[in-house]
């Protein structure tokens, strides 16, 4: 009798076993998931000094741009209704606008990708004007008319399901709109702080040359006079500022560089290598070695 009880349980479990991955297989939506949006002719990780407007910033009276790649999901073996055509629609909305602004609809079956670009315009600002919310939705409907009244959710919509439309956000974000001078202001103090940031490792300054350690002083000096023209909302006085700041921590580095010794170039050169540098320095160095290898050949013998 005990073993006829664990054989009927070990039964079971087999029994649920086989019917777990079909109920995963049917779990179906009209995207794979393989989805992105990126925002650009925006500035990212500014840190206002003011506390306000910190975090993504775009200039005021522009126009930003929302890059959307969406990937439809991919045919199962049990359901070869995936293989319907999706009418995808992309649409962009800011808290500033009355509606969402969308794309022409793109077409997908299974397994394909397709992408489009909104460009999407700023309003003007008088001040810094921060805080803005915005949402990017993607809808699968008809092919033409009105997308409304779907189904929330990534859900597949072919001809026999139960969703005929449905929809869903595909990412959403904030970001703060500048004026010109404000904008201006915050991408030369972004350049700035990220060049005097490469130049201290350890908490240790990495220029020996007294003259290029002056023009650091002399840039964390003007940025902070920017900071405080900022935060008294002078913003041309503050792009002056953070301006001259940049032009000083790039002086310093040229200067260090013309002047220092070389076991200092030598940092200098394997700081900008660690970061973006690293291409450029090969592809030079690659091309320097062909050129030297097109003159050994060509040289005329003695």
């Amino acid at each position: 009798m005990q073993r006829r009880k664990i054989l009927i349980a070990c039964l079971s479990l087999l029994l649920v076993g086989l019917a777990l991955p079909t109920t995963n297989i049917k779990a179906h939506a009209f995207t794979s998931g393989n989805n992105s949006v990126a925002i650009s002719n925006v500035l990212t990780g500014f840190v206002s000094p003011s506390g306000v407007g910190s975090g993504t910033v775009a200039q005021a009276g522009t126009s930003i741009s929302a890059t959307v790649v969406v990937q439809g999901s991919n045919p199962q073996p049990v359901s070869p209704t995936t293989t319907y055509t999706r009418n995808v629609t992309i649409g962009f909305k800011g808290d500033w606008m009355t509606a969402y602004q969308n794309a022409s609809i793109i077409q997908l079956t299974s397994g394909q990708i397709g992408s489009t670009t909104l460009s999407i315009a700023l309003p003007s600002a008088g001040s810094v004007s921060q805080g803005h919310s915005w949402t990017v939705e993607i809808w699968d409907g008809p092919a033409t008319g009105t997308v409304a009244g779907c189904t929330v959710g990534d859900a597949e919509n072919y001809a026999t399901s139960n969703t005929l439309k449905s929809c869903f956000p595909l990412a959403s974000g904030t970001l703060s709109i500048l004026t010109g001078d404000q904008y201006s202001a915050a991408q030369a103090r972004n350049a700035a702080s990220k060049i005097l940031s490469t130049l201290v490792v350890g908490g240790f300054p990495i220029l020996s040359n007294s003259a290029a350690q002056a023009q650091v002083a002399q840039a964390n000096s003007e940025l902070a006079l920017g900071d405080q023209s900022w935060t008294s909302a002078d913003f041309a006085g503050a792009k002056t500022h953070y301006q001259s700041a940049q032009n000083d921590a790039n002086a310093a580095v040229a200067t260090q560089y013309n002047l220092g010794g070389s076991q200092t170039n030598a940092s200098i050169v394997g700081t900008i290598l660690g970061g973006t540098g690293t291409l450029l320095f090969g592809l030079g160095g690659m091309l320097a070695g062909i050129g030297g290898f097109f003159y050994l050949r060509r040289r005329p013998k003695a």
